[in-house]
């Protein structure tokens, strides 16, 4: 991706600081899984028509299999799509079961409320989150790409079906602004072939989406910094992902992986002072493994010098 803004460039950064989030979301960001559990069992007890409830719990069972997997390293998304290659993240039956279960409560009940009303913004919204949520089981639990296709395409027809109705959640725009990244970054024969197929990609326009949910989006903040950091990444942006995971660092400061992203970001745009203090402060908060921190260091160093043998 060619740059647009650097860090120092005012506007991208201040387009919204992330929005404050509730108390299980808090625990969640912060990876602390276990308090996380605990506030989003509460919720689904007091809250058992809701299925925004159901998709809260059943992110968190999957997002604590992903950390405990090493797998919510963005490195695993970047040029040549590491991630198809690794083996398929470990979660236990009784996580899984409960994972399948959430899910498929989510889904009964919008499937109920969207057949009183096709128009029910609430419901859409909270399908497409439950379908986009099986779809990353299946594709990094799994290893069923036919499942993560299925799923995706469901979870990117609800949220377009929103956008239609209320064009003005920004919300809407994460999930469909990914997937036009995704077909439009296809080799040029697999989006002909796609293109036959009735698929459609435009990379400007999906990243587009993903930065108005950036930029206005409340639910979807968190995870629309991530996945944009994690396209700005694959386009060589390495600022403006670094500037994205600053903000995320900065609201959720228990997480050391937002810190992680921001210092190896700030290293590959040759902000090697910068991210040699970040690296310090990180060391200095205690927050990350010792192993973690020396591999994390010695990452910087390589992309520092690869970037001075650079003519």
């Amino acid at each position: 991706m060619k740059a647009l803004c650097s860090l120092l460039i005012p506007g991208f950064a201040a387009l919204a600081a992330v929005p404050s989030v509730p108390e299980g979301l808090q625990a969640l960001y912060s990876l602390d899984y276990a308090r996380a559990l605990q506030i989003f069992e509460r919720e689904a007890e007091r809250r058992p028509d809701d299925p925004e409830a159901w998709n809260h719990l059943a992110q968190a069972l999957l997002h604590r299999a992903l950390f405990a997997a090493n797998a919510l390293d963005s490195s695993a998304f970047g040029p040549g799509s590491p991630f198809l290659k690794r083996p398929r993240v470990p979660m236990s039956e009784p996580d899984e079961a409960r994972f399948r279960w959430a899910i498929r409560r989510s889904l009964s009940l919008c499937e109920v409320r969207l057949r009183q009303n096709p128009r029910d913004g609430e419901c859409l919204y909270a399908s497409g989150v439950a379908h986009a949520h099986q779809a990353q089981l299946a594709l990094l639990v799994k290893k069923s790409w036919r499942e993560a296709l299925r799923e995706g395409t469901r979870s990117r027809q609800a949220h377009e079906k929103l956008m239609r109705l209320e064009p003005e959640l920004a919300d809407a725009c994460l999930i469909p602004g990914l997937h036009e990244y995704i077909a439009g970054s296809l080799p040029w024969y697999v989006k002909a072939l796609a293109f036959l197929a009735g698929y459609r990609g435009d990379r400007r326009k999906g990243i587009q989406q993903m930065e108005r949910a950036v930029a206005h989006g409340r639910k979807t903040a968190v995870e629309a910094r991530v996945m944009l950091s994690v396209v700005l990444r694959r386009e060589k942006e390495y600022a403006r992902a670094a500037a994205l995971m600053s903000e995320l660092a900065a609201a959720f400061p228990a997480n050391y992986l937002y810190r992680l992203e921001e210092i190896r970001m700030l290293a590959e745009a040759g902000q090697g002072k910068q991210a040699r203090r970040r690296l310090g402060e990180l060391q200095a908060s205690g927050l990350m493994p010792p192993d973690k921190m020396e591999a994390l260091s010695r990452s910087v160093e390589e992309i520092l010098a690869r970037q001075r043998r650079r003519p």
